[in-house]
């Protein structure tokens, strides 16, 4: 804005030329300075005249140095110019246009306190004096002092120009101030700025940016004159505000109209276009930039290939980026392409295209890195992981940024490396929710839900306000553990943080109390929920299936299809296991074979162990093994074992030596096959094999994983194993053991010892 105010006012503009300002070395002395477009600018003083010989043109090569100053922001510069100033004879009105170029590097410079010393100071101000000042407040963040220099301005007596309204205008945005900004709109109609098309164009775009789209646009449709500057801002409003469709019209509206696009426009409109997904509206777009020859564009070529990707068209996306930029030095496009593959789930191109990036020696970034390690984090491949962190770690990207250092974190856990994520979390000089949140789900989803909790305690502690995700995750290590309190502390703690509509946290709640035993509650939550979605109904559904409650469970599966939700994968895993333990064979293989027929979903292995157990545990064994043998995968020790368990309980130790062979052919150390088996051998008579086979698996090194249950008091879970020695309240607990076997004992219960031969060591 500033530099085509200087324009208005006839000041000649900076390029990459050497100035020699005669003046005193002794006043001016300024060193070598690289500028940012490469070239050295040597602003030596090479003689002394006096003050009076060639004022003016004197005066434009001081104004003519401190745009150089402005621009490469030299504020040792700015500072030396400035007292040579100080120290001459200028005229009024000379001494105040050098003012103002001294106030604006001042601010360019960054050093906003001393231009406002100097304005503070000058004895004569005019209008780009209070502009200057205006813009400097809003480029250093000081919003309000900038409207109280407008406001002064107005009570100076001094009438704002174009600049100063459209700086004005500015200000409102930053302050996020719309009633300041009709204000500012009233005041700019009644001094006659309304046909103005810089001060138009500003205000569409106040408007725009602070949400009031139907003003943005009566003013777009106003205006008797129009630029592409005011189409570009109509386009980008519009789309900043999610009318998406309005932005791709008026895009053509312009191009109809004969208005040229640049980058802006097309970057403006591809934007839109990304979000509504259409690669139809994204080829009239891609045709357009055909058309202006800006295909080889870094930037408008960037935005292609995001769009295709973003529309699901990578086949798109790939020839825009194999034809302009394989070979390009340049990250973005990579960055796009490398993005566009991660987000379609296609991770192997993901991590070769890095390859090809790194071969052609492109320099990586934080936005590389970041979509890199999502990519790693969807393949699972640890052993690439490891090599991209050891680059980040030489490339020193890790130490400026945080969200570097949460994706890589992210794809530990990803990958299993629980141990990993720690350690990145631990090395953290600073964190985020983002920080705590991935050590928090990488401990619920690795089953170290004492320590998600631990991890959340320490979070809360430290300040850090939660979000959905984390809540949700530290509801998951709850239901795993049983933890009800603590669960129900956190319901509350949900209401206090204002999450209570978040779908995502509504659905752990019902989850965690359901597995912690309190069907009501999960009842209470899932019927307080708006618009429960799959996930929610699948929550309460498997409620019902785990309390026994069967028929509840298939009458709410009955709803949710009435309702036209969709039910997924896990939604039909726990209507199988409610079938399961309700013994419903035909209903449960009903719904196993409409998987695919019906719901359109691919059984998994889960499903296939599902219903191995609801054959199994009616003792329909022979079909049991006759629906494995015709699986159209190959079944994994999960399907063997629940055959093998429907074995022992119907006593077939022929169907079970198979079942166990299968399972110990994969997983060889597999203790739940031997104690299986032996008791299966024992509860058929069979004791020496039953024995035997214990012995083998002691020769073998193979031991069992001995069972405990626990149970949560004060927030504190208390572990039992069998014969338990270690409990610190051990004396009391046995105390009551025996006064509850002499009770069970009075009331006729007589234990069942089938399977106490084989059940320890």
């Amino acid at each position: 804005m500033l530099v085509d105010y200087l324009s208005e006012r006839k000041l000649e503009t900076v390029s990459c030329h050497f100035f020699i300002v005669v003046i005193s070395r002794s006043q001016l002395s300024l060193p070598n300075t690289k500028r940012n477009n490469g070239v050295v600018c040597n602003k030596m003083l090479e003689t002394s005249v006096s003050y009076e010989a060639s004022n003016k043109a004197q005066v434009q090569k001081l104004v003519d140095l401190l745009h150089v100053c402005a621009e490469e922001e030299l504020l040792d510069e700015t500072k030396t110019i400035h007292g040579y100033i100080l120290k001459s004879n200028f005229s009024d009105n000379n001494l105040l246009l050098l003012l103002n170029h001294v106030s604006h590097a001042y601010s360019k410079c960054s050093d906003f306190s001393s231009c406002q010393v100097l304005f503070d100071k000058m004895l004569q101000k005019n209008v780009f004096s209070w502009t200057v000042m205006i813009v400097g407040s809003i480029e250093n963040g000081f919003f309000y002092n900038g409207f109280k220099y407008f406001r002064e301005m107005l009570d100076y007596g001094m009438l704002p120009d174009g600049f100063a309204y459209s700086a004005a205008l500015r200000l409102c945005v930053a302050l996020v101030s719309l009633e300041l900004g009709k204000m500012v709109h009233a005041q700019i109609v009644v001094r006659g700025f309304s046909s103005n098309v810089i001060i138009n164009t500003s205000l569409l775009n106040m408007y725009a940016k602070l949400g009031n789209v139907e003003d943005s646009s009566l003013v777009f449709n106003s205006m008797s004159e129009r630029n592409a500057v005011s189409w570009n801002a109509i386009i980008s409003g519009l789309t900043a505000n999610g009318l998406h469709l309005e932005a791709f019209n008026r895009f053509i509206e312009m191009k109809n109209k004969g208005f040229s696009q640049d980058v802006y426009t097309l970057v403006g409109v591809m934007k839109a276009v990304r979000s509504l997904g259409d690669i139809g509206k994204g080829k009239v777009i891609h045709s357009c930039v055909s058309e202006l020859d800006m295909d080889s564009n870094v930037v408008v070529g960037t935005a292609l290939i995001d769009m295709y990707a973003e529309c699901g068209a990578l086949c798109e996306a790939k020839t825009v980026f194999d034809s302009n930029f394989s070979n390009c030095g340049v990250n973005m496009p990579w960055n796009a392409m490398i993005s566009g593959y991660t987000r379609c789930r296609c991770s192997q191109e993901a991590l070769q295209l890095y390859v090809n990036m790194c071969k052609k020696n492109v320099r990586s970034d934080i936005y590389t890195y970041c979509s890199l390690f999502d990519a790693i984090a969807e393949s699972k491949c640890s052993k690439f992981l490891m090599e991209v962190h050891a680059a980040v770690l030489k490339s020193e990207y890790d130490n400026i940024s945080l969200s570097v250092q949460n994706a890589i974190a992210d794809a530990y856990a990803k990958c299993g490396s629980l141990e990993g994520v720690r350690k990145i979390f631990d090395r953290m000089e600073q964190r985020d929710i983002v920080s705590w949140t991935t050590l928090v789900t990488a401990y619920s989803q690795g089953s170290q839900w004492e320590a998600a909790i631990a991890v959340f305690s320490q979070m809360r502690e430290e300040g850090f306000a939660v979000n959905q995700y984390t809540l949700a995750s530290t509801l998951v290590a709850c239901a795993s553990l049983c933890y009800l309190e603590y669960g129900r502390q956190l319901h509350g703690l949900q209401y206090k943080t204002g999450l209570q509509n978040e779908s995502y946290i509504e659905s752990a709640l019902v989850d965690m109390y359901g597995k912690c035993g309190s069907i009501t509650e999960a009842e209470k939550v899932f019927g307080c929920i708006s618009n429960a979605d799959a996930v929610s109904w699948t929550a309460m559904i498997s409620g019902y299936a785990q309390h026994g409650s069967v028929f509840c469970a298939l009458e709410l599966f009955k709803k949710m299809e009435q309702l036209g939700i969709k039910p997924t994968a896990v939604t039909l895993l726990s209507i199988l296991f409610a079938c399961s333990h309700g013994g419903l064979v035909k209903e449960g293989l009903h719904f196993f074979w409409s998987m695919g027929k019906r719901y359109n979903l691919v059984p998994e292995m889960q499903h296939y162990a599902c219903v191995v157990d609801l054959l199994g545990r009616v003792g329909l064994l022979i079909e049991a093994f006759e629906f494995i043998r015709k699986m159209p995968v190959e079944p994994d020790e999960m399907v063997w074992q629940s055959l093998l368990s429907a074995c022992r309980i119907h006593r077939d130790s022929e169907l079970g030596e198979i079942a166990a062979k299968k399972i110990l052919s994969v997983c060889p150390q597999y203790s739940a096959a031997y104690v299986l088996l032996s008791n299966t051998y024992m509860e058929t008579g069979n004791f020496r094999e039953g024995i035997d086979l214990r012995n083998v698996m002691k020769k073998q090194g193979v031991k069992k994983e001995p069972g405990f249950s626990w149970i949560t008091i004060n927030g504190k879970a208390h572990k039992f194993y069998a014969s338990d020695q270690e409990h610190p309240e051990k004396k009391s607990i046995y105390l009551m053991l025996e006064e509850l076997r002499v009770d069970m004992k009075a009331l006729g219960y007589k234990p069942d010892f089938r399977s106490v031969l084989t059940s320890g060591d």
